[in-house]
């Protein structure tokens, strides 16, 4: 009974995968590790027919899931990265370890045969590894992932040494092979958990993500908007802070008189423009119909202005074709800078003075508010910010 713990255990996490590919982002690699904890349960329930069964018959076939187990489980852990060795070379390594295996098995003695397949299975978790190879950025569950790879290596290595002190370690009723049991099974279910909860973050976040941004321009929706600058208020950090208002000019208008899809256009090639022409530590978001916000952390007025003028230039300069008419687009923009200190809703309201200046104007030109002075100045040329 005590035996069958093992594969139980095994059979359990792989059928966590499955349930996981069913309720969250469906990846392969999460199929590949599920099919790799299979094979491991059906490698150790095979070891167990040994006396039952000719070892000529036995050992082959579970010695060949235990290498298949560990090619796919390193190929499932690169995929998760972006990365793969591929079908063929996969293929490859599984046919030539094999062979190897099977060579001494049938001409060779237990220490050579022992000693060659976990060799091999340290090498493939070794190249595993240094194509896993962890950055500084990434997160705590794959930096967990890529220890546990290096621990696995470290099993096949124990037991390459260990065949050298006592033939005992490969023995199944040995306290060796018992040990060696537990501490796979025990790595099996750190690295299944760890994947896990890293696919469930990621899945959570997805589903942030989606439920925060505006599926037209790509940006983050109002709520999506005010929680990412919520956030960053809640730190109360004392530091320059900008909000850039923007509003498309007469966009009721060309809704009206070219229809909704030309309305839509517009609206995608300007998100495109903020997404392009803005920090990557900047928050945008469409706040309104046609109206549009970007906080930016330590950025001064100067320099919002620049972006500003930029973003305006740009989509000033872009024509649109609907229904075989050519149409332009323009933009209003207001700018504000503040220190944190003073308030969201302060910055706002300087923001949106500011915008309502450069409509007053005649649109399309930025407008600053803000520290020295609060008076509001027209830029229609990027000087004058």
């Amino acid at each position: 009974m005590q035996a069958l713990i093992v594969p139980g255990g095994l059979l359990i996490l792989a059928g966590s995968f499955i349930v996981a590919w069913f309720t969250g982002v469906r990846r392969l690699y999460l199929i590949l590790l599920a099919g790799s904890y299979g094979m491991l349960a059906v490698g150790f329930c095979a070891m167990m027919l040994r006396g039952l069964l000719p070892d000529a018959f036995i050992l082959p076939v579970a010695n060949g899931l235990f290498i298949a187990t560990q090619i796919g489980l390193a190929e499932a852990l690169l995929q998760r990265r972006g990365k793969s060795f591929g079908i063929a070379v996969n293929m490859a390594v599984f046919l030539i370890t094999f062979a190897i295996y099977c060579y001494f098995l049938f001409f060779g003695s237990t220490f050579e045969r022992t000693l060659a397949i976990n060799v091999a299975l340290f090498l493939i978790m070794f190249v595993t590894m240094l194509r896993f190879w962890i950055r500084r950025d990434d997160t705590i569950h794959d930096k967990l992932i890529f220890w546990t790879i290096v621990a696995l290596g470290l099993a096949h290595s124990v037991r390459s040494i260990g065949i050298f002190y006592s033939v005992d370690i490969v023995d199944p009723n040995s306290i060796f092979w018992q040990f060696m049991q537990v501490y796979i099974l025990l790595l099996a279910m750190v690295l299944a958990l760890e994947v896990l909860a890293a696919h469930f973050v990621e899945s959570l976040d997805r589903l942030n993500t989606l439920r925060d941004r505006d599926k037209l321009t790509g940006v983050l929706n109002r709520e999506g908007f005010d929680r990412a600058v919520g956030g960053f208020y809640t730190d109360r950090s004392a530091t320059l802070v900008a909000m850039t208002l923007l509003d498309l000019d007469n966009f009721k208008v060309t809704n009206d008189t070219l229809g909704h899809p030309a309305g839509d256009m517009v609206l995608r090639a300007f998100g495109e423009i903020l997404r392009r022409e803005t920090r990557a530590t900047d928050v945008i978001g469409r706040i309104g119909g046609d109206e549009f916000a970007i906080f930016s952390v330590g950025l001064d007025r100067q320099g919002a202005c620049v972006m500003a003028e930029r973003i305006r230039n740009h989509l000033s300069q872009r024509w649109f074709s609907d229904a075989g008419m050519d149409f332009e687009a323009t933009c209003s923009i207001g700018v504000a800078t503040a220190r944190s200190q003073e308030g969201y809703e302060a910055l706002y309201r300087m923001a949106d003075n500011a915008l309502y200046g450069a409509k007053r104007l005649g649109r399309n030109r930025v407008v600053a508010e803000g520290a020295p002075s609060t008076v509001v100045r027209e830029t229609s040329v990027l000087a004058g910010c």
